[in-house]
């Protein structure tokens, strides 16, 4: 699983006004639901409204707030593909992270219902790869999708490739 190849620029957000984590988890579900093409060219996607409830959903279960200002909300939903989005707040939001910081980058994950238990052990490398990875607390920084994703292709993913 390419984490690159699950954004698209139309699914980063950067510098939002957001206080709530209910607005940042709504902001979320926007973003992933932004339509998918998937291999047969026809676009697939999952309403926003389901993808927010079951981000709840999975947040209640257990806080996806990793420290060091970084969140990895995650769930699964009736969806060809798997797809991710980055949203970064102008101002930190309390997600009750380990290390009491506030919030302000949430990379959220979505993966379809029925996933192979080698995609859901690289989910699991790559949540482990983001909290381990300095770069990524400089996504606040970008104002523009493309720089972001122009930073992780160069920054991250290489590191991604050798776990």
């Amino acid at each position: 699983m390419d984490f690159i190849r699950l954004l698209e620029p139309e699914r980063i957000y950067c510098q939002a006004a957001i206080q709530s984590k209910k607005r940042a988890f709504e902001k979320l579900a926007q973003l992933l639901a932004h339509p998918l093409i998937d291999y047969d060219n026809k676009q697939k996607s999952a309403s926003a409204s389901v993808i927010f409830s079951a981000l709840l959903q999975r947040e209640k279960l257990g806080c996806t707030a990793l420290g060091q200002g970084i969140a990895i909300p995650h769930t699964r939903a009736h969806i060809p593909a798997p797809r991710a989005a980055i949203l970064t707040l102008n101002e930190g939001i309390d997600l009750n992270a380990p290390d009491k910081k506030p919030v302000h980058t949430l990379i959220a994950l979505i993966l379809p219902k029925t996933v192979s238990p080698r995609d859901s052990d690289t989910l699991h490398k790559l949540i482990l790869n983001f909290a381990q990875q300095a770069a990524i607390k400089n996504l606040q920084q970008f104002t523009h999708a493309e720089q972001m994703i122009d930073y992780l292709s160069t920054n991250f993913c290489p590191v991604l490739a050798a776990a």
